[in-house]
């Protein structure tokens, strides 16, 4: 019984540090097609997928929760002009949210070191002066980082992780506020791209 244990939590340990080597590797083979180059790229390469295109884009948006593939905004924008501004919203939400909350139970469960694996030096050094300081006001930090654009929403749900707060209390932050800043951030990077467009 002992064994069957131990090679269960073994399996639990190891299948999601495989399923993130899987994915960067997936992401290296991206960037040297070319294909997270630019929303245009982006646009073509999901097209191939035909009906299935959806699901791929909502995986796309859960991976860019964990491991950030394209700067920030540019796969929503995608979305967007893909499956038409609601419904591209709808679904960048959808990931994102996924994303999110697979986000906090990685942290919860593997702490500093797997934060430490996915974000670079500079930003990992962000990360712990930002939980250093907000350790005890995370639904405050949480709330505000939602609410303004551009924000580091997505870092600022890792520390959630590390800290105190409850699931029950993060989802309800998350879920509230998310399509919010989804929306915001979207609906200002599809403008700039706009208008950059027309100079």
């Amino acid at each position: 019984m002992n064994r069957k244990k131990s090679l269960v939590a073994n399996i639990i340990h190891w299948v999601p540090i495989i399923g993130i080597v899987f994915f960067i590797g997936l992401i290296i083979y991206g960037y040297s097609l070319g294909i997270f180059h630019s929303v245009h790229s982006l646009q073509t390469f999901i097209s191939q997928f035909g009906s299935y295109g959806v699901c791929f884009f909502i995986l796309l948006q859960i991976i860019q929760v964990i491991i950030p593939i394209l700067p920030g905004g540019i796969s929503s924008v995608a979305g967007m002009l893909m499956f038409g501004n609601l419904q591209g919203l709808l679904y960048s939400y959808v990931g994102l949210l996924i994303g999110e909350v697979i986000g906090f139970f990685l942290v919860r469960h593997y702490g500093k070191s797997f934060v430490q694996l996915i974000l670079s030096p500079s930003k990992y050094q962000k990360f712990n002066r930002m939980l250093q300081k907000n350790e005890h006001h995370i639904k405050k930090l949480l709330t505000v980082t939602m609410l303004v654009p551009f924000a580091p929403d997505d870092v600022v749900c890792l520390i959630a992780g590390i800290t105190d707060i409850s699931f029950k209390e993060f989802m309800k932050i998350v879920l509230l506020l998310k399509f919010w800043s989804v929306a915001t951030y979207s609906y200002l990077m599809l403008y700039l791209f706009e208008v950059v467009g027309k100079l």
